[in-house]
């Protein structure tokens, strides 16, 4: 998903699917930016990060550690790596894109002057990402209402997962803040395996108003 939404904004995005591939990739590119799941098979999100952080000819690529939802962060670790930066799944599109850019933009603010032989030549710059405004956009008479049907009628039941989940965190002895962030990875697993049902259910009720209409 994090790719899909990088390569609209016009970024040139490549992905591996483990640590392995990604030390390959290393070998032989230099990126202006990586991003790294801290859990993956072979080397950890951790130890690329070190690995970037250590090598001379890496110094201006920027490294982001992505955390997943229902995985143990250790912020010793993660601190001891050096990354620029560390996001937790599901990833908010805007703070995404916002993260990216603002990275990206001091990569280019730090560039040498003269490009160096191994380093591909960069792109134009690109327009930094403005957010969304706090007033809400105007309506789009039919179509707008349609959505706003649809949104309103749907029924989601996550009372199960929530609940039984939430009971196992809260079963344990651990400090009140550790709870907090238990319950908190909790709450954004079942919500990011329920978003692909909710989009199709409301994405279909959509297509029936407009139907009807």
């Amino acid at each position: 998903m994090g790719s899909q939404i990088l390569s609209q904004e016009g970024h040139s995005v490549v992905t591996v699917s483990d640590g392995d591939e990604a030390m390959q990739y290393l070998e032989e590119n230099l990126p202006d930016l990586v991003m790294v799941d801290t859990r993956m098979p072979g080397p950890s999100g951790f130890d690329i990060c070190k690995h970037v952080k250590s090598e001379p000819r890496f110094r201006g690529v920027r490294v982001v550690l992505l955390a997943g939802p229902l995985e143990p962060f250790d912020t010793a670790e993660a601190e001891s790596a050096g990354p620029d930066g560390v996001l937790h799944k599901p990833l908010d599109a805007y703070t995404l894109i916002d993260t990216v850019n603002s990275l990206l933009g001091q990569v280019r603010e730090t560039a040498d002057p003269a490009p160096e032989p191994e380093r591909a030549a960069r792109p134009e710059p690109l327009p930094q990402f403005q957010p969304r405004s706090n007033e809400p956009a105007p309506a789009t008479s039919r179509v707008a209402s349609v959505v706003e049907t649809a949104v309103a009628e749907l029924s989601v039941d996550l009372t199960d997962p929530f609940a039984s989940a939430v009971e196992k965190a809260l079963g344990t002895e651990n400090a009140q803040s550790e709870r907090r962030a238990r319950i908190e990875m909790v709450v954004r697993e079942v919500l990011e395996s329920a978003t692909p049902a909710i989009v199709e259910r409301v994405a279909q009720r959509v297509m029936d108003s407009l139907d009807e209409r």
